[in-house]
């Protein structure tokens, strides 16, 4: 199984140390415009290859995405001091169009996977510029908020987050909405839940985790200048998914023809996630809140894909 990224900065290459130290996939490919930083990417982590399984890691152009099964698109800028998030877009689509150009003449129909910011646009960009059906191309989408949700709810518990099921839904950004409605804690919904001597979260409670949550990679960007770990952990799990044929139900970006009023854009719901991509988009059942919350979520999406004439 081949994973082809293109970004060979902090967040493909450490998805690519990730991929290596899981074993999730047997080949992977590093492809970057600085083909030095690459080869040097690529040196360092062949160079533990005798405490792995059997793996082949190579810095290819982009001939290198034509025998892979994934393909991951990393590669984009972070958002500048003062800049506004169109300020954002705008760059990162203009890099994006550059590398689906070069991808263009060697796709074979791998599932692609969009991971640069502001991801939801440009996994949109993605579903119009690639001879691919909708399905193939998925957004990283809110599966690291998601993890997110379930760590603060774990650490607000004193419960292992592995054993609490929350999803978090729409944008991965600014606007992402918690799906408190369906958060469980084994068969207990976690509005109800209490640990011993304490009662169940109050809307205040609420809405502090929701703020935590959306604001978790500003956070982590300001203390240490980028987020990448916990990025390449949730996308190395969206790829174990698809090599593995899972049909895992993850919270990926995907194209939205139609859901509910929402139409025409790409944002984050549950998804059944394997070999071909998104098998299909869980019927999901949303709170008159978070019914609002997710249409304000999809309304801003649109807003900056007009706004960047897409």
């Amino acid at each position: 199984m081949k994973v082809a990224i293109i970004g060979a900065g902090n967040v493909g290459a450490t998805l690519a140390y990730t991929l290596l130290l899981q074993d999730v996939a047997t080949r992977v490919s590093l492809i970057d415009v600085n083909h030095e930083k690459a080869l040097g990417e690529v040196l360092d982590l062949s160079h533990g290859a005798s405490y792995l399984d059997n793996v082949e890691i190579r810095a290819e152009g982009y001939e290198g995405v034509a025998d892979a099964d994934v393909i991951v698109l990393t590669a984009g800028r972070g958002r500048k001091p003062g800049e506004s998030r169109l300020d954002l877009a705008r760059g990162n689509a203009a890099i994006m169009e550059e590398v689906l150009a070069g991808i263009l003449p060697h796709y074979r129909g791998a599932v692609v996977v969009v991971v640069a910011n502001p991801m939801d646009v440009l996994t949109y960009l993605a579903v119009k510029r690639l001879p691919a059906p909708p399905t193939k191309i998925i957004g990283s989408g809110t599966s690291l908020d998601s993890s997110r949700f379930r760590y603060m709810l774990g650490q607000e518990f004193g419960i292992d987050p592995r054993n609490i099921h929350a999803y978090v839904i729409g944008e991965h950004g600014d606007s992402a909405v918690p799906m408190w409605s369906m958060a469980s804690l084994g068969q207990i919904p976690v509005t109800q839940y209490a640990p011993p001597g304490r009662t169940p979260l109050d809307a205040a409670a609420r809405e502090r985790i929701h703020r935590a949550v959306v604001a978790a990679g500003r956070e982590v960007i300001q203390r240490k200048g980028a987020t990448f770990y916990a990025v390449a952990l949730s996308v190395a799990r969206i790829i174990e998914a698809i090599l593995d044929d899972e049909k895992s139900v993850l919270t990926v970006s995907t194209y939205v023809a139609r859901f509910g009023d929402i139409t025409d854009v790409c944002l984050s719901l549950p998804a059944v996630v394997g070999r071909q991509g998104i098998r299909e988009v869980l019927p999901i059942v949303l709170d008159d809140a978070e019914r609002g919350q997710l249409a304000a979520s999809a309304s801003a999406l649109k807003e900056i894909i007009r706004q960047l004439g897409y």
